[in-house]
């Protein structure tokens, strides 16, 4: 039985980053927001099952990391700060009957955002697996 872990991943990842860490984390960028803060960006899900046996996902999902300071230095001790965290905490999906096989930071890129300060993309990447029994 193939199903899509996003809701999942995001949910438990929304629970990680803000009890571990005190950057506020936002589901949509919209104009009520405090900064510094981190919204969710695009999540990708490939399975990787083979014919016949677990259903497993390759998952991606991006973090942006926003800021109204011009300089590097807040978005980079943010991302720090979230790399650290989900090292040292195991993504955990029991709830939903999924299970976390790895996760690890992917990729981090900073950039200048013209006149209002700065972004940051972190990707993570995750392997899951689907344990909800077939009915």
């Amino acid at each position: 039985m193939i199903r899509i872990p996003m809701v999942a991943v995001q949910k438990e990842l929304f629970r990680v980053l803000t009890e571990y860490q005190t950057t506020p984390v936002y589901d949509v960028l919209d104009q009520d927001l405090v900064f510094p803060c981190i919204t969710f960006g695009s999540f990708t899900a490939k399975n990787e099952s083979a014919k016949n046996s677990a259903d497993i996902a390759n998952v991606t999902i991006t973090l942006d990391i926003w800021s109204e300071h011009r300089g590097k230095m807040e978005i980079n001790q943010i991302a720090d700060n979230i790399a650290l965290v989900l090292s040292r905490v195991d993504v955990d999906l029991s709830a939903s009957e999924f299970h976390c096989l790895d996760q690890s930071v992917d990729f981090f890129e900073a950039f200048d955002e013209m006149e209002e300060g700065y972004h940051g993309v972190l990707t993570l990447s995750l392997i899951i697996q689907n344990t909800k029994e077939e009915e």
